[in-house]
């Protein structure tokens, strides 16, 4: 079987060269856009321990499932589109950590997703137990080391997303501010106060600029690309 390169008068692609790249890239930009509806409709925490945290979901069902829903998606489209964005490395320069930092932040963005269940969960033991035993059932389930292992990535997402992006701005994809907006967006998610969950939304900002340009590049890589013939 050989490849050869054809003209645009005669050209011939297998329909998923487009298709799988445009909905790669539209994923990064639908998921950075829910993530950031997740946060800004996040139930308002009027404390930082577990007791008030369970209180802010129990206290408004339907806006704590929105959230839920808003944040699962954005983390599960995000995770998928990740996927695509060794395919914007040409040549060797960059493209090992951006290999690596794609798959590691597919597979954490996608364990991310699930652990949204936890919310449901939350919300419920919120409005049928008392703060006291409601707080020492969270504790005692989310104390499992399998559950952890499979529902709670924590830092891992930043470094991830880091080493995807140092290793796009390496080869020449995106430029080097990318790496401090990553940075600054992650900070934001960590470090703005949740009980005006607007704020938090605000602050990861510069963190999902750089997925929805990256998802732009990504579905622009595909209008461009070569068509081939296979015969």
């Amino acid at each position: 079987m050989t490849v050869t390169e054809i003209s645009p008068a005669s050209r011939v692609s297998s329909p998923a060269s487009r298709v799988l790249p445009y909905a790669a890239g539209l994923a990064l930009i639908v998921g950075a856009g829910c993530f950031f509806a997740g946060l800004a409709t996040s139930p308002p925490q009027a404390a930082e321990d577990k007791a008030a945290y369970l209180q802010s979901l129990a206290a408004d069902p339907f806006q704590t499932q929105l959230s839920a829903l808003f944040l699962h998606y954005g983390n599960l489209l995000m995770g998928a589109g990740l996927l695509a964005l060794p395919f914007l490395v040409r040549g060797r320069k960059g493209f090992a950590l951006t290999a690596v930092g794609a798959l590691l932040g597919a597979l954490t963005l996608l364990e991310m997703s699930g652990a949204l269940l936890s919310d449901w969960f939350h919300m419920e033991i919120g409005r049928n137990l008392p703060a006291d035993q409601a707080v020492a059932l969270s504790d005692k389930v989310l104390a499992h080391p399998a559950q952890q292992l499979a529902f709670s990535p924590g830092p891992l997402v930043s470094l991830a997303l880091l080493l995807t992006f140092v290793g796009l701005a390496r080869a020449g994809v995106l430029g080097w501010w990318t790496v401090p907006a990553i940075v600054a967006g992650y900070a934001g998610l960590l470090f703005m106060p949740y009980d005006t969950p607007i704020l938090p939304a605000v602050g990861t900002i510069p963190m999902l600029a750089v997925l929805v340009i990256a998802g732009l590049r990504t579905i622009s890589r595909a209008r461009l690309r070569p068509a081939v013939a296979i015969a």
